[in-house]
């Protein structure tokens, strides 16, 4: 599917839950400075006018959009219109070469061997929007990656597909059964996973060492309540550097 032009703008197709409505219209604001330049449209089910056919008009957005947000929360999850439909359509266009699928974390809840599990998914290190100390802060690392894969689309040739002209946002293809092999990506995408492996490697290193800190603070700690307070930054920092080292074992295989 050939790219759109420079002056052409994207479209995203938001695939959500409606109990997660209010944080889609949070995300929507962070994306406004995109549409407003003409960068992006942006479509979602509660756009749909009076009178309309919604499940006709709901496919007709998720076959023409270039860029497909999956908001994942446990409601998304156990949605079987957004599992069974919309997610289903999300990645057969994306293993297409067809759209960009990108999966928002939007709350936590064990996703883990879903369809979109072998993407990257946002906000970084795929921490849940709703646990970043400022949800702000979240929404803006989301849309700067939203912006990232947009500008790869149009800035990709016309023979390249749309799912590998955004590595910088998504891992390569969603692959089922196994890991991309090397014979299988393009020299721009080796030197993205290259560079990702590098960042996530810098991650690594440094919440080992926070971690290594925290737990010599609080072999030494003697206040009950400081001591817990550490407690709890070692629980979060443990996970954190596990979700990291997931991270790298998927781009290592994907390198190998």
């Amino acid at each position: 599917m050939s790219t759109a032009p420079n002056n052409t703008a994207i479209e995203l197709f938001f695939s959500y839950s409606h109990r997660d409505e209010t944080l889609r219209d949070e995300l929507a604001k962070h994306l406004s400075i995109l549409k407003r330049q003409g960068v992006i449209t942006a479509w979602h089910d509660r756009q749909i006018t009076a009178g309309s056919e919604w499940a006709g008009a709901i496919d007709d957005h998720l076959d023409s959009a270039r860029v497909i947000l999956l908001l994942i929360s446990a409601d998304f999850l156990a949605s079987d219109y957004c599992w069974d439909v919309e997610l289903k359509r999300a990645i057969e266009r994306h293993e297409a070469g067809e759209a960009c699928v990108i999966p928002i974390i939007l709350k936590p809840v064990d996703w883990s061997g879903a369809p979109f599990s072998k993407l990257q998914a946002l906000p970084k290190n795929a921490q849940p929007v709703t646990s970043w100390a400022n949800p702000d802060e979240a929404f803006l690392d989301v849309a700067k990656g939203i912006r990232r894969a947009v500008e790869a689309i149009v800035q990709a040739k016309p023979t390249t597909s749309v799912a590998d002209a955004s590595p910088v946002v998504t891992a390569p293809a969603f692959a089922p059964s196994s890991p991309v092999s090397t014979d299988g990506l393009t020299s721009r995408q080796r030197r993205r996973l290259e560079d990702d492996l590098a960042s996530q490697q810098q991650e690594y290193d440094l919440l080992s060492r926070k971690l290594k800190n925290l737990r010599q603070a609080r072999a030494i700690e003697t206040d009950v309540a400081v001591k817990l307070k550490l407690e709890v930054q070692i629980d979060e920092a443990t996970a954190d550097l596990e979700t990291v080292e997931q991270r790298l074992n998927q781009l290592e295989s994907q390198l190998r």
